[in-house]
């Protein structure tokens, strides 16, 4: 499902969501090469660039963390959350794959501590939303499960 026909050329936008893959906008004139196991296209015509994540992953406006850890729902950790406060973000979307299902509130406990809002939703959803809070110019961060 494509979630964005628009593209913002200086912040990380998501553009499609597919289970399995999510493709991405990366900012115009981003140097950095993609991850090994990730596909480009490059646009003429808007020259911006896309890239296909197919591991899970962060994403803010500002920056992408490729190959998040957690691989599954199963596998998420405190320390996974941890990452997460350590950006500093408003509020982390949290994608749980392709069903909605709550982590165990401990495991939040990094963001909660902090004082940093958390909203749990679908992977699907979560890359809607994302787009959303970026056209709203929020300091936030998206964790998204591809599994």
């Amino acid at each position: 499902m494509q979630v964005s026909l628009e593209i913002n050329p200086g912040s990380y936008a998501i553009h499609a969501y597919e289970p399995g893959k999510i493709t991405i906008n990366l900012p115009a004139g981003m140097s950095a090469p993609p991850a090994e196991d990730s596909a480009q296209d490059i646009f003429e015509n808007t020259r911006s660039r896309r890239e296909i994540l197919n591991s899970s992953f962060i994403i803010s406006p500002v920056q992408v963390i490729r190959d998040w850890p957690p691989q599954t729902f199963e596998e998420l950790t405190r320390d996974h959350f941890e990452l997460l406060s350590d950006l500093e973000p408003e509020i982390v979307i949290f994608g749980s794959g392709d069903t909605l299902r709550w982590p165990d509130p401990a495991l939040l406990s990094p963001l909660i501590d902090y004082g940093i809002g958390v909203e749990i939703m679908d992977t699907a959803a979560a890359c809607r939303t994302y787009n959303v809070l970026m056209a709203d110019s929020r300091n936030f961060a998206a964790a998204l499960l591809i599994k």
